[in-house]
C-alpha cells in the first residue's frame, strides 16, 4: 500500500500546540520526570529533506511516549497504520484472505461506569469470537478499544418506550428537555480476515443482523440496536487500516475540561487498546522481526539536508535549520523503507 505524502512539519505544529494544551490537564496525573519530558515533546525535531525541500521525511526528535500526549499518539498511529497496512497485504498475498470491518458499541455510559463498561466489553468480545460460527470462519482479527465523549445536548423529543431503559441507564427521567449527555462511548473496531469463500458460503456468511443479536447475546444488552459490518474492499484498506491504527481518545474530547480528562486518563492508563489474534497476531510477530519487507514500499527520495526544527521560545512555530548531509548520513537516510502511514 503506498502512503500518501504530507509535510510532516506541517503536520506536527498543530500537534505540539495541541501538546501545550493537553499538558496542564495531564500534568497533575503525571511524575515530576514525565511532566518534563510531556512539556518538552516535540520541541525539537529532526528531518531529512530532498534537494527543493519539498520532500521531508522526520528522522528523530525529543519525545516523551506518554499515551495522553497528543504528539506521541500521532506518531504511534502512524506507526501503527503501516505495520497493519504491510501485514494486511502480507496476509493476503500468502492465505488469500479477504477482510471485513466490524464496529461494536453499546449505550453510552456515565464517567463513573467507564472502566467496568470496558472490561464488560471485552468480555464480550472474548465470548463473541469464542462462538462456533464466528471462530470456524475468522481467521484473526485487529481489534482496536476506542473512546468518544459526548458533551452534547439532547434534541428535545419525547422519549419513546423502546428507548426508555437507556435514558434510565443515562439517570435521565421522561420529560426531561435538553439534559447534558455528559457521557462516554467506549467501541471497539475490528479489521477482520476470512477466508475467500466466506462471501459464496451461505452456511458460513454472518448477516449483519446475525452479529447484532449474538453481540446484544453475549453483552446481555438488548437496547443495542445497531453493529456496523462491511466488506472492505483492496482499494478501501487504507480507509480500514486508519481507523484501526488512530487515537484511541482524540484531544478534542479528552481536554473538554479536567473532569473528563481524568475520565478518559484513568480509564484507558494501562489499557491494551489495540490487540490482535490468529494471522494478525502471526503477521505482526513476522513484522516487528523484520521479515516482510518485501511487502513494504521502498522510499525513492533522494534526501541531501537535514532539517533541525526547534520550537521558538514564544510557544508560535518551529525554526528551521537546514544542513547537508554529510555522505555517511546520505548513505543513513536514503534508500530506506517507509515505515510510518500518514494520518491527520
Amino acid at each position: 500500500m503506498t502512503p500518501k505524502k504530507q509535510d510532516p512539519i506541517a503536520l506536527i505544529k498543530p500537534k505540539k500546540l495541541e501538546n501545550i494544551r493537553m499538558y496542564e490537564l495531564a500534568k497533575e496525573h503525571l511524575s515530576e520526570k514525565m511532566q518534563e519530558l510531556y512539556r518538552d515533546c516535540g520541541s525539537f525535531n529532526l528531518f531529512v529533506s530532498t534537494l527543493d525541500k519539498e520532500k521531508k521525511k522526520m528522522i528523530g526528535g525529543n519525545h516523551c511516549k506518554n499515551r495522553f500526549c497528543p504528539i506521541c499518539a500521532w506518531r504511534k498511529a502512524r506507526k501503527d497504520a503501516m505495520a497493519l497496512s504491510v501485514v494486511m497485504d502480507a496476509m493476503h498475498e500468502e492465505h488469500d484472505v479477504k477482510y471485513l470491518f466490524l464496529t461494536l458499541t453499546t449505550p453510552n455510559v456515565r464517567a463513573d461506569e467507564v472502566k467496568s463498561e470496558i472490561v464488560n466489553m471485552n468480555n464480550a468480545f472474548q465470548k463473541l469470537f469464542k462462538r462456533r460460527k464466528v471462530d470456524r470462519i475468522i481467521q484473526g482479527y485487529a481489534r482496536k478499544l476506542e473512546m468518544t465523549y459526548d458533551g452534547n445536548p439532547l434534541i428535545t423529543t419525547p422519549l419513546f418506550d423502546k428507548k426508555q431503559a437507556y435514558y434510565e441507564r443515562l439517570g435521565l427521567k421522561v420529560g426531561d428537555e435538553n439534559p447534558t449527555y455528559d457521557t462516554y462511548n467506549p467501541h471497539f473496531h475490528v479489521v477482520l480476515a476470512v477466508k475467500k469463500s466466506y462471501f459464496n458460503n451461505s452456511k458460513n456468511y454472518i448477516k449483519r443482523d446475525e452479529w447484532l443479536d449474538m453481540w446484544r447475546e453475549v453483552t446481555g444488552d438488548y437496547t443495542i440496536t445497531q453493529v456496523h459490518i462491511e466488506r472492505i474492499k483492496e482499494k478501501q484498506t487504507g480507509n480500514a487500516v486508519a481507523e484501526i491504527a488512530k487515537y484511541s481518545a482524540k484531544s478534542n474530547d479528552m481536554g473538554v475540561s479536567p473532569e473528563v480528562f481524568e475520565t478518559f486518563y484513568n480509564s484507558l492508563k494501562g489499557k491494551q487498546v489495540i490487540a490482535y489474534s490468529g494471522l494478525f497476531k502471526e503477521y505482526m510477530l513476522k513484522y516487528k522481526a523484520n521479515e516482510l519487507e518485501q511487502y513494504m514500499e521502498k522510499d525513492k527520495n533522494e534526501y541531501f539536508y537535514k532539517i533541525m526544527a526547534n520550537w521558538r521560545s514564544d510557544q508560535s512555530d518551529f525554526v528551521l535549520e537546514y544542513i547537508e548531509l554529510t555522505e555517511l548520513e546520505m548513505l543513513k537516510y536514503n534508500n530506506k523503507k517507509f515505515d510510518e502511514f500518514d494520518i491527520e
